[in-house]
């Protein structure tokens, strides 16, 4: 399990939006921090082929993401800050959906769902509306469709912005129990969401990818 950004940069016009970005990302939670700007959004817009890199080229196992296609989206799991739902859909309603545009087999999706209801602690809220959740609980059913596939890369972007104390600890045990097996790429401006469960810690600043540590907790 190997992730590679080589000379990764993305230009908008005149500017470098993320510039020659290198990296190397195995089994682990990695926290991307940087003000509003650094070029975070962008860097993982191009690692879930929504836009395409301007240069260099980012690597999963060995092989162009861009090449593999379909195969590479068969193992990510992105998660937006700002994730589309349907307001009428209850929980299960959403995520039989969501598993259904996944092709999972009807069998395995059921026992996925039951499953990641537990985890993300909306079982007993699987027969309500979305429109009446909370922004914690609506970002907990987010990571639970974004965990139907099982994949192998996990890429989060601000997904604790605009919560509540309590519900930020909530989301970041969540996270921390995922990157045991999986990539998890963690993208903030808050420092104390990631520095309790990152691996590694990456900053961003300018589109540059100024700083690659492990983290000191």
């Amino acid at each position: 399990m190997k992730l590679e950004f080589k000379n990764v940069t993305k230009q908008y016009g005149e500017v470098n939006a993320v510039n020659k970005v290198n990296c190397v990302m195995e089994k682990g939670i990695y926290g991307l921090l940087g003000v509003n700007g650094a070029g975070k959004t962008t860097l993982m817009r191009m690692l879930c082929t929504i836009v395409q890199p301007s240069e260099g080229q980012i690597l999963w196992n060995g092989k162009d993401i861009w090449k593999l296609g379909g195969e590479y989206r068969e193992v990510l799991g992105y998660l937006p800050q700002d994730f589309g739902f349907y307001p009428d859909f209850t929980a299960e309603r959403f995520l039989r959906y969501m598993a259904a545009l996944k092709a999972l087999p009807k069998d395995d999706a059921e026992k996925r769902i039951e499953e990641l209801l537990t985890m993300v602690e909306l079982k007993n809220v699987r027969r309500k509306k979305l429109k009446t959740f909370s922004g914690g609980m609506l970002r907990r059913i987010g990571i639970a469709q974004t965990l139907l596939n099982n994949p192998e890369i996990l890429v989060l972007d601000e997904p604790t912005a605009g919560l509540d104390p309590k519900e930020r600890v909530r989301f970041r045990n969540i996270i921390s129990s995922l990157g045991k097996d999986r990539i998890v790429l963690l993208s903030t401006h808050i420092v104390s969401d990631i520095e309790y469960i990152a691996d590694r810690i990456l900053i961003m600043k300018n589109g540059e990818l100024i700083q690659d540590r492990k983290s000191v907790v």
